[in-house]
């Protein structure tokens, strides 16, 4: 008889026996009705972001078919720098640049077709001093490059800001020693 006791005081309880326990009983099991479908809600978007986060790690895991050939340098090269020192009005100054090198690698598909892929990255340092002893022989071969001995004319002339230079009486001109001896 005690759980036909407990059901009685349930349904007692659930149904009431005034107006104001009824109420109170209808917002009791429309919260608990609320709180259940905000739970699944929420269970229910995390099945569908874990699902749609499977769904994008496959597409990023395509197959790539054979490489052909690796990566191979073209000869091709570029320079970068930081977005903010590009906007600048002034391109004269002087700032901070990557070398780029471009890269190509041929690789066929699964279906046979060959497609050719291209890619930007930055320079090794052995890399970057081919291109300066380049640079440097072109400059030479061109005769652009200067000596010290031979007046530039895009540099401008050097201004004194010392006293005369120091003859030794006769006209000669006296070595300095800068503090040498």
């Amino acid at each position: 008889m005690p759980l036909e006791a407990n059901r009685a005081e349930l349904m007692l309880f659930l149904v009431g026996d005034s107006d104001g326990e009824r109420e109170m009983a209808e917002v009791l099991l429309i919260t608990l009705i609320l709180i259940v479908l905000t739970i699944a809600g929420i269970l229910g978007f995390l099945y569908f972001v874990k699902i749609t986060q499977t769904a994008d790690n496959e597409k990023k895991i395509k197959l790539q078919g054979v490489v052909k050939h690796d990566w191979l340098p073209t000869g091709r090269i570029d320079f970068t720098a930081r977005f903010e020192d590009v906007a600048d009005q002034s391109k004269d100054k002087p700032g901070e640049f990557k070398l780029l090198v471009e890269e190509r690698r041929i690789v066929e598909s699964i279906a046979g077709n060959e497609s050719l892929e291209i890619q930007w990255r930055l320079a090794t340092l052995t890399e970057a001093k081919a291109v300066v002893s380049h640079y440097h022989k072109y400059l030479s071969e061109n005769s652009l490059i200067k000596s010290i001995s031979e007046p530039s004319a895009s540099l401008p002339a050097p201004h004194s800001i010392s006293s005369p230079p120091l003859t030794d009486g006769k006209g000669n001109m006296a070595e300095e020693t800068w503090g040498v001896r």
